[in-house]
């Protein structure tokens, strides 16, 4: 029987009819190697896993995980850890739906060939058909605030702001970043174990950047890739501004989850950048 490759992790909350969708496009890809898809469901609504249920019977390798209670974005992909086979973990939203029925192997064969690279994340377009902003800086927290209230307005903190979103990058070109957004990621497994998955003092935001900054801190490459493209609704949980932010419990925990990475990180240097001078020496 032939080995597993990629196992592809999804975790839902109450997006069950885009997660069948989702799953229903993976099945067309075009590959020469065997996957899996795990999905988790934290909605905890028995509509939603009902959703599920009937929408992915008959998919083979495909196994559904309902939890009894919403143990967070973070802990649901670790809490499968032991069931992801092969040799890449793939890490997709639940709104995500693939066009190029190669996107996969694309991605694959260029991990293959590039054993360096421990991250990859492909072009993402949203539904407006503008490119999402998936590459980000490593965290600051003052730009955290700033992106949310007036202060977004002062030269300075605009400029920040809009180094921070990556808003000058070239989305055409192959290139290193410090953190991809894990809206769609390809990790390779030996750095997801080694590792031992999404830090778990965070509850819903700022796993990936953490652990993008400890894949560079090994050496490893985190790499954006255009070379294929995923499309998605282009809706972020975590937009708004200052008004917002008494309102809506997921902003909180953006503003929670945003502490807790700068608290660990704070005063530390750009791994990447920490890389990249040790190369040029």
């Amino acid at each position: 029987m032939e080995n597993c490759k990629v196992t592809i992790l999804i975790v839902n909350h109450s997006k069950a009819i885009d997660i069948v969708e989702n799953v229903k496009s993976i099945f067309n890809q075009e590959v020469d190697f065997k996957f899996k898809i795990i999905i988790i469901d934290n909605s905890c609504e028995e509509f939603q896993a009902n959703i599920l249920k009937q929408g992915l019977t008959g998919l083979k390798d495909v196994e559904l995980i309902i939890n009894s209670k919403n143990v967070g974005y973070v802990k649901a992909h670790n809490q499968v850890s032991n069931k992801i086979e092969g040799q890449y973990v793939v890490i997709v939203n639940c709104d995500i739906i693939w066009k190029e029925k190669n996107s996969l192997l694309k991605m694959i064969d260029y991990l293959d060939n590039n054993k360096d690279i421990g991250i990859l994340g492909p072009k993402q377009i949203n539904n407006d058909g503008s490119v999402a902003i998936t590459v980000r800086a490593f965290p600051k927290f003052y730009i955290q605030v700033a992106r949310r209230t007036f202060l977004r307005k002062i030269l300075f903190f605009k400029k920040n702001v809009e180094y921070d979103e990556m808003r000058h990058l070239d989305y055409s070109k192959i290139q290193d970043v410090d953190w991809l957004q894990s809206s769609f990621i390809i990790i390779r497994k030996e750095l997801w174990d080694d590792i031992g998955g999404f830090c778990e003092d965070y509850f819903l935001f700022m796993s990936e950047a953490d652990f993008c900054y400890k894949a560079w801190k090994r050496g490893t490459r985190v790499v954006y890739y255009p070379e294929t493209y995923v499309c998605a609704d282009g809706k972020r949980i975590s937009a708004g501004g200052f008004k917002k932010f008494f309102q809506s419990w997921i902003l909180r925990q953006h503003v929670v989850d945003s502490l807790k990475y700068q608290l660990k990180y704070f005063c530390k240097k750009n791994p990447r950048e920490s890389r990249n001078q040790e190369i040029k020496k």
